[in-house]
């Protein structure tokens, strides 16, 4: 087993897949929308879903990269404004989450405290055995 980080080559996708992508996107996450107007069957969407969830992780992981400056000025128009608005605490958590799963947020340090226990187990010496042949 292999410890070392893998580079993994990027996949090539075919224009439809690409096009499925771009669709998947542009309409909120509709699968089956976005297969069929990639000019794939209904039945594909669960099998598209499975084979490119890679790329669409990937994909959502841009997305709230691309949006993490929009979370930041968020929080910071919601620190500067002096009279609170309806609805700050729900966008400032938002926020919080959106920037927390970028890790632009708080650091967490995590202490282990192990307690290693070496035993030495000591038997008893081996009796000699003799064998008369």
């Amino acid at each position: 087993m292999n410890l070392l980080p893998q580079t993994h080559k990027k996949r090539e996708l075919t224009p439809q897949q690409e096009q499925f992508l771009e669709l998947l996107f542009e309409n909120g996450g509709q699968v089956t929308a976005a297969a069929l107007d990639a000019g794939y069957s209904r039945g594909s969407a669960a099998w598209l879903k499975s084979t490119l969830s890679d790329e669409i992780i990937e994909r959502t992981k841009q997305v709230l990269a691309t949006n993490a400056l929009k979370a930041a000025n968020r929080v910071i128009s919601t620190i500067d404004n002096p009279a609170p608005e309806r609805g700050d605490d729900l966008r400032l958590k938002a926020a919080e989450s959106l920037l927390n799963r970028v890790g632009v947020a708080k650091q967490e340090q995590i202490n282990h405290n192990v307690t290693a226990v070496h035993g030495v187990v000591l038997l008893p010496p081996k009796k000699e055995v003799v064998i008369d042949g």
